[in-house]
């Protein structure tokens, strides 16, 4: 294909995104077990939250579950603002998800602080697919500083036993992810984190901080952002429902300052295909983000690949 050819087809193609409102369903999904925590980080909003602290209703987790299980295959992560293993159903919630809706691609994140024996077995009997160890530090002293935890040892030990476990019984599932938040109290440790956990068999995750929509900006994110601010394309393929069944836009929004709608007495499809929601894709399509709160200041946006062609009457270049 020539180079003329090439550029044609790509300006085809990313005009024809400019057009394109939304797929039918979400193709990702967070949802809250519960927005309780046993930590206190220095790179979380908690210390500002003013929504109530519960655990998500399994008639309702239910609900989402029959209807997830009738559209395509689509993600489902079990986590939003809270550590998923203090909410006691959270096995349950693994099983029925993976037996309504067997097709679904079903993730969990967590700290790995109450990850005992009896845990980690119950998390290999499920089938779940992906589990993220959020550790976010190499040493005691920094995971101190950024956990407020004295208990670092604790967590590499609960690790360390879950893969030894995993590897005594000849799995490849879940699959395994360890993260590390790259910011200024953590960026002198990448080596030594990939160091550690590069001869296991994990995903090494480098992720850059997230300024939490703007409120947050003393994380000290090193995020290198693009030149330009595009539309976050992440309000076209994903949403977030918290524990009590409302719907957040974004996942950042850890106090509900942008819920858009209610899935306690409205369907996912309903919500993902509404009028708030379009108001919010409409904001962002005509550069006007700095309309949104969490919108704003936000740096989130940026982990978004630009698949946007400007046109005519649109606010942003």
């Amino acid at each position: 294909m020539s180079l003329k050819a090439k550029t044609k087809s790509l300006v085809k193609n990313k005009v024809a995104r400019v057009g394109e409102i939304t797929p039918d369903f979400p193709s990702r999904i967070n949802i809250e077990p519960t927005n309780h925590c046993n930590l206190r980080c220095r790179m979380c909003p908690r210390k500002d939250l003013t929504r109530p602290v519960g655990e998500i209703d399994m008639d309702l987790f239910d609900k989402l579950a029959h209807e997830i299980s009738t559209h395509a295959p689509t993600e489902v992560r079990l986590h939003k603002d809270g550590e998923p293993l203090m909410n006691p159903r959270i096995f349950d919630m693994i099983e029925h998800m993976k037996t309504i809706a067997p097709s679904t691609l079903l993730n969990m994140d967590t700290n790995a602080l109450l990850l005992d024996e009896e845990k980690a077995e119950k998390l290999l009997d499920s089938r779940l697919d992906v589990l993220l160890f959020s550790v976010n530090a190499a040493t005691a002293d920094t995971y101190k500083k950024v956990r407020g935890s004295t208990r670092f040892d604790q967590v590499i030990a609960n690790i360390e036993r879950f893969l030894a476990m995993r590897r005594e019984r000849g799995y490849v599932w879940p699959r395994v992810k360890v993260q590390l938040i790259v910011m200024q109290d953590t960026r002198d440790e990448i080596g030594l984190f990939k160091e550690q956990w590069g001869s296991h068999d994990v995903d090494v995750l480098l992720i850059p901080a997230i300024n939490w929509g703007g409120l947050r900006p003393e994380v000290g994110s090193l995020m290198q952002m693009p030149e330009r601010r595009y539309p976050c394309t992440y309000l076209w393929n994903s949403f977030s429902v918290n524990w009590d069944g409302k719907v957040s836009f974004c996942n950042v929004d850890f106090d509900q300052m942008g819920v858009i709608g209610d899935l306690n007495r409205q369907t996912i499809e309903s919500v993902w295909k509404g009028e708030e929601f379009r108001r919010y894709r409409a904001l962002h399509k005509q550069g006007r983000w700095g309309e949104i709160e969490l919108c704003r200041n936000c740096n989130y946006w940026a982990y978004t690949k630009n698949v946007w062609y400007p046109v005519p009457g649109m606010g942003w270049k």
